[in-house]
């Protein structure tokens, strides 16, 4: 029975054209071989899985070979590439510095670098997770990494790059390694797939490639461990059962159930997933991330931004017609609101239920502007009930239930309205929806037609209009005496005295001016009390005081020259002059300046 090597030993990358997702590292690397402009010490940092020591170790493997491709990439076929390839190699050491960070180890190493490469043009030594090095040990690595025999290159890998020594950086060229992509990881994927005659479905590989975080080292691992649960025939179906995955599907019955209000299938449907096994925040995290897909399909420019299959793509695309940019938006806020506080609360079920009623009841608070044109999602489909016919809405308007002013006399002189035929007042309040107006004949409603309200509400706001309009002519030029409106303005400033200390004070009846047209002019001495919210919380109390709209104000900053101190001595002296003991007092004392 033959020894089983793991994909992540069996198809590591032997070249850079092999190394995966890491393009710009590998292009600077092979440029500096071509002209070379090769670094004594070199520092790759990076996350886990992302092919830190691949990479020092084709490149130790590159600058020995002696047949180099017109591509700079080793032959494999020469003394160099032979011995590399079977890991009997004396001209490359790997040191992990884990278990070998002691002053000691380092002084071995530098033992080591005194010797000149036997086969090859150089020596490379690869320091493994290089931050677990002591404080001493870095100190005693410093003279040979900054001048190291010609022969003697150094390649420090870290996941951790915060806790080396600043000497230690500014000695290296460093190479910042980044996340593989989902779809990098999923090509390799099939490729390892192929080379293995497994099939697999492209959903499957997704999953694989998302649970592995941007580490490919962590994707082939879990693309073993579904070798051996799926064998030859890797599915979607098998992959999410064994990585403990909740089908997508759920979160897309879920946004139909909200969309469309329905609070009994959404309930249902959360206990399902919990009846699964699935913790709440695991299933939080999943709607966060599915109304987050559906907001990124809506512009054909960040489709690109999700990482899913084709087949899944096109199921949001056909989602997020029936949903607004709002719905989106708000929605996103809510589940972000419950993964924040989901581990404080005591009752997490009841919780994450409470907020997917808040998702359904979100649907229907909506403006109908923004859902007007959305189509319904196929839940919220239903059978049509027969057309009935439409009641007539019948408004009638007495000919004098709104009084005009007299237009053709002089505004400074009006005339009193013509007194209405009605026994109601020339005021009248604004007609509500419960009650009926008394100079109108009743109202009848049929099926909630749309149009048909909308008259009614247009001739609702018609006649609030103009008993505003009537109210301003009537008030218009009632002129309110001086004194009255200072004591308005003097008594609201001892109202918000305790609240508003400085805008109170600054409230005195010798910066206040009574201008024409019920103006009042403020002074203030200071910017910063001549605050907007403030004057209008004022304007709006008079106005309801004096029941007049006409009442305005307007505010003048006049800022106060302060005068300069006199100096110490001075102001000594005309204490002296006020008082004679003082001078008594600071002799008796001894006191002086």
């Amino acid at each position: 029975m033959d020894n089983f090597v793991v994909s992540a030993r069996k198809y590591r990358p032997t070249t850079f054209n092999e190394v995966v997702g890491q393009s710009a590292i590998t292009n600077t690397l092979k440029n500096a071989i071509k002209n070379n402009h090769i670094a004594q010490a070199f520092l790759f940092t990076g996350p886990r899985g992302v092919g830190k020591t691949t990479c020092a170790r084709v490149f130790a493997k590159t600058i020995n070979c002696q047949n180099l491709t017109a591509d700079i990439e080793p032959c494999n076929e020469c003394d160099s590439c032979k011995s590399f390839n079977t890991s009997n190699s004396f001209n490359v050491h790997e040191l992990d510095a884990a278990s070998n960070n002691s002053v000691e180890d380092i002084r071995r190493l530098v033992e080591q670098v005194r010797i000149p490469p036997q086969v090859g043009q150089y020596k490379i030594y690869i320091i493994d997770e290089v931050h677990m090095l002591s404080q001493a040990a870095f100190n005693a690595f410093l003279k040979t990494l900054e001048e190291p025999p010609t022969y003697a290159k150094f390649i420090l890998a870290t996941t951790e790059k915060h806790k080396i020594i600043p000497t230690i950086l500014s000695r290296c060229q460093i190479y910042d390694f980044n996340r593989i992509t989902t779809s990098d990881i999923v090509h390799h994927l099939s490729y390892v797939a192929q080379k293995e005659h497994i099939s697999t479905e492209e959903e499957a590989l997704h999953i694989i490639a998302k649970k592995a975080d941007g580490a490919l080292r962590d994707a082939l691992s879990i693309f073993d461990q579904q070798v051996s649960f799926c064998g030859d025939n890797i599915t979607y179906e098998a992959t999410i059962e064994n990585l403990n995955v909740l089908h997508t599907e759920y979160y897309f019955r879920l946004i139909d159930h909200v969309l469309t209000g329905d609070v009994t299938n959404t309930l249902i449907l959360y206990n399902e997933v919990i009846s699964k096994g699935f913790e709440g925040q695991h299933f939080i995290n999943g709607v966060s991330e599915h109304l987050r897909n559906l907001l990124v399909v809506k512009d054909a420019a960040t489709i690109k931004l999700i990482d899913t299959a084709e087949n899944i793509k096109s199921r949001y695309l056909e989602q997020t017609k029936f949903c607004s940019l709002r719905f989106l938006v708000e929605s996103l806020k809510i589940m972000s609101e419950v993964d924040l506080n989901y581990k404080s609360v005591t009752d997490k079920r009841i919780y994450v239920e409470l907020n997917l009623l808040k998702l359904c009841d979100l649907s229907g608070k909506l403006p109908q502007e923004s859902v007007a044109n959305l189509p319904m999602p196929k839940a919220a489909i239903q059978p049509k009930p027969e057309p009935q016919k439409p009641q007539e809405i019948k408004v009638e308007r007495a000919e004098t239930d709104r009084v005009q002013p007299r237009k053709s006399e002089s505004p400074a002189t009006p005339s009193p309205p013509t007194a209405p035929t009605s026994p109601q007042s020339t005021k009248q309040e604004p007609i509500k929806s419960e009650q009926k107006p008394q100079t109108s004949a009743p109202i009848s409603f049929g099926l909630s037609i749309k149009s048909d309200i909308n008259t009614v509400k247009s001739e609702m706001n018609k006649r609030k209009d103009a008993e505003e309009s009537e109210t301003d002519y009537v008030t218009a030029d009632v002129l309110i005496p001086v004194e009255d409106l200072v004591d308005a303005v003097l008594s609201y400033g001892k109202q918000i005295e305790a609240e508003e200390r400085a805008f109170s004070s600054a409230l005195r009846a010798d910066r206040i001016t009574i201008k024409e047209n019920n103006t009042i002019h403020i002074i203030f001495t200071n910017k910063s009390i001549d605050d907007q919210d403030l004057k209008t919380k004022l304007l709006q109390e008079l106005r309801q005081r004096f029941d007049n709209n006409q009442i305005k104000i307007t505010t003048e900053v006049i800022e106060q020259q302060v005068s300069h101190r006199d100096e110490p001595m001075e102001n000594y002296k005309k204490m002296v002059e006020k008082n004679p003991v003082v001078e008594q007092v600071r002799s008796q004392l001894g006191l002086n300046f």
